[in-house]
């Protein structure tokens, strides 16, 4: 449904910002001569790139912004650019169609009033969040009709550095302002520092590194019809020691444990000497099922491996149908058989049945070398046929041989393999999961995992925090660190101040540590999106748990209020956040088997109605597939996860729409609220008094909010 306005237009085109504003720039359409009531379409984005530069502390950001005007009339506007007080910009330009245009720098004063005004003629609230900071405003005339505008904007910023960490934040987001999406959508920045670059990472979108050197690196991020639904924000270290090791945290409830972030990155480049040297054990399927196209597929991921392991590297190949055939009785070194091996590969042919657990034992019989850290790629297109077909009993019969020495990473090719068998095996193993579909190419997908952990620079990790207590930590258990990868560990903190991080690890069996003095501190709030990220890891854990051991009824009450709490929707959670549904419901559903059944729409679902007495639709081979898929990247996942259209978190609250009223969700029933209607002088005085209202009061012209004991109920003015 189109809005309309007359006299003035409010169209937000988009959001982009300054480093740590959160605010938006956006046309005004203000062409007095506009009929009344005129139905106007919104200005299209049709492209949107932002290019940035930082040389160890100047950010010099550059945007080149096309807009479209789909209406057979000209409109005028005018341009505005909200910014902080406290931003310090060394230089700004702006250039319409490529001519230099001046503008306006409003104060503080004089922008609120700017954009009180603006919300009380369009009766939108989307620009409160805005009121309290400055502007910057040009008048745009004219935008053609039917035409392109096409306006860059380049300023320049000092980024401060906090404990060796800098942030950068672009806000980007649209979605308050417009349903249409941005055609074209790039953000690049080039990252170069006198200090070595450590960590790098993105909260909000997933982004690709390339890391020229230790010195200088390159993110981006681009798509094409995008919606914009958050802001950009990446963070980045330097130090020049070993192992960075960067803290972050956030604590808005002093009288309960805060939330953390590790990032440990070893150096990009490292000298070869540096690299452990490790034992590869490459267990392939070659039954029946894997004859023709996938059995190709799969030799030529094994030549890539043998070609590309390192000479002070051993490794062996089990081959295994009905019977287990090994390339040797003993790990042997790559530099003296890689020509063998070679030639053994090319002689692998499928058929044959599948017998699993026998070339597990058999791959793990050796004692491994305490000094070499043992990686077992597991690779199978389908189920246990003979010998121990079992799924408990050759779990077992694992665990009693590896004891936790060998770390099995499993490859499940297809869609006709035992899910809950090999995800346990990884699981337990201390590996990851990953499966091919069908379509899938199974050598580019081995070939990418092989090169991400062929260079481990660190294993067997632990960490220890002085000082600090922590709890419910993601992973659990640390994986080994590779060269040019990044850990990412989440938890929960009681206790305050001075601390001491210390990562201890193995190196060719000798212990190492590694160690970074920080804080934390009683009180952060810095960086608003910690609290649902660990809330997202936790959930997926306690998803994959429920999902490989069984229905646990505090497991599953657990999952709803995480869900309910920090407005966590995914495809196997976003049932739980339903209001209509009771956590007896989700209990129910889980034992009768259509857990499976819900989680594949990815979207919320109406339980409201009675739970069908029908016999349940148990889930395909391809759905359980799916949903390990998910779940295994969900546990990795470093970036905020999609928020539901009747759920929305902002800053520290979560709302969720009822009907047609957005509550804040420590909200009950019974409390009494304070009502003022949105628009009139209360209202703005409200905001006056207490301007932390105004991003909560963004989100639409019917809320309830609690903030210092006082619950508030803005509601629409009287249509009439």
């Amino acid at each position: 449904m189109k809005r309309q306005y007359s006299l003035m237009i409010l169209f937000i085109i988009l959001f982009t910002g300054i480093v740590n504003l959160g605010y938006t720039q956006g046309i005004f359409l203000t062409n007095s001569r506009q009929r009344p009531n005129l139905e106007i379409q919104p200005l299209n984005i049709e492209r949107h790139h932002i290019n940035v530069s930082i040389e160890n502390q100047l950010a010099t950001t550059k945007i080149d912004q096309i807009f479209a005007n789909p209406n057979n009339r000209v409109l005028e506007g005018t341009y505005i650019f909200p910014f902080h007080d406290d931003v310090a910009i060394s230089d700004f330009v702006l250039y319409i169609d490529g001519q230099p245009v001046r503008g306006e720098l409003l104060a503080k004063a004089e922008a609120r009033a700017t954009y009180e005004g603006i919300v009380r003629s369009m009766q939108d609230p989307a620009l409160l969040e805005y009121i309290g900071t400055r502007a910057f405003k040009v008048r745009v005339f004219p935008i053609p009709a039917n035409g392109e505008r096409r306006i860059q904007l380049e300023y320049s910023q000092v980024i401060d550095v906090d404990s060796n960490l800098a942030k950068y934040t672009y806000p980007l987001r649209t979605d308050k302002f417009t349903n249409s999406p941005v055609g074209s959508l790039a953000v690049s920045i080039d990252i170069k520092s006198k200090h070595e670059l450590k960590s790098i990472y993105s909260p909000s979108h997933t982004i690709a590194i390339n890391r020229k050197d230790n010195y200088n690196a390159n993110l981006s991020f681009e798509g094409s019809n995008v919606h914009v639904i958050r802001d950009f924000t990446c963070y980045y270290s330097i130090s020049d020691k070993e192992f960075g090791i960067d803290l972050i945290t956030h604590r808005d409830n002093i009288d309960e444990p805060g939330f953390f972030m590790l990032l440990i990155s070893p150096k990009y480049k490292v000298k070869k000497t540096d690299i452990i040297e490790k034992d590869f054990i490459f267990i392939l399927d070659r039954s029946g099922s894997m004859k023709g196209r996938k059995i190709e597929q799969a030799k030529d991921a094994l030549r890539f491996c043998v070609n590309n392991l390192n000479d002070g590297d051993r490794f062996n190949l089990i081959l295994f149908n009905t019977d287990v055939e090994s390339f040797s009785k003993e790990m042997v070194p790559i530099k003296k058989e890689r020509e063998n091996a070679l030639a053994f590969i090319e002689d692998i042919d499928g058929n044959g049945g599948t017998n699993i657990n026998d070339a597990l034992l058999t791959s793990l019989s050796e004692k491994p070398d305490p000094k070499r850290p043992r990686i077992v790629v597991f690779l199978t297109d389908g189920e246990a046929t003979t010998g121990t077909t079992d799924t408990k009993q050759i779990l077992n019969n694992v665990a009693n041989v590896n004891k936790n020495e060998s770390r099995i990473f499993v490859f499940g090719v297809g869609y006709d393999v035992n899910v809950n068998l090999l995800d346990k095996i990884a699981e337990e193993n201390s590996g990851t999961r990953q499966y091919v579909k069908p379509k899938e190419n199974l050598e580019v997908a081995v070939s990418t995992f092989f090169t991400k952990i062929s260079e481990p620079v660190l294993v067997n990790l632990e960490l220890d925090i002085d000082n600090i207590t922590i709890k419910e930590q993601y992973p659990k258990k640390l994986p080994h660190l590779f060269r040019g990868s990044q850990l990412t560990v989440l938890g929960r903190y009681t206790g305050i101040g001075k601390a001491k991080l210390v990562l201890h690890g193995e190196v060719e069996g000798k212990k190492h540590k590694f160690s970074n003095n920080t804080k934390f501190p009683h009180e952060k709030t810095d960086h608003q999106f910690l609290p649902k990220l660990w809330a997202q890891r936790k959930v997926a854990y306690l998803v994959d748990e429920v999902r490989l051991n069984g229905e646990d009824r505090e497991l599953i009450e657990e999952i709803t209020r995480l869900s309910k709490k920090y407005g966590i929707v995914t495809p196997y959670t976003s049932f739980l956040v339903t209001e209509d549904m009771k956590d007896e419901q989700v209990f129910t559903r889980l034992q009768r088997g259509r857990l499976n059944e819900t989680r594949q729409f990815g979207r919320i679902l109406d339980y409201s109605t009675p739970i069908p007495k029908s016999a349940p639709q148990l889930p395909s081979r391809e759905s359980k597939v799916q949903e390990s898929v998910q779940l295994q990247s969900s546990k990795y996942q470093e970036q905020l996860a999609q928020t539901s259209e009747v759920i929305k978190v902002i800053k520290d609250k979560t709302f969720h729409r009822m009907k047609d009223v957005w509550v804040d969700s420590v909200h009950k029933s019974e409390t009494e609220t304070t009502k003022i209607e949105f628009g009139s002088e209360a209202y703005f005085e409200l905001l006056k008094n207490e301007p932390e209202l105004s991003k909560y009061l963004a989100i639409g012209k019917h809320v309830i909010v609690c903030h210092k004991n006082t619950c508030y109920e803005i509601y629409p003015p009287n249509k009439d």
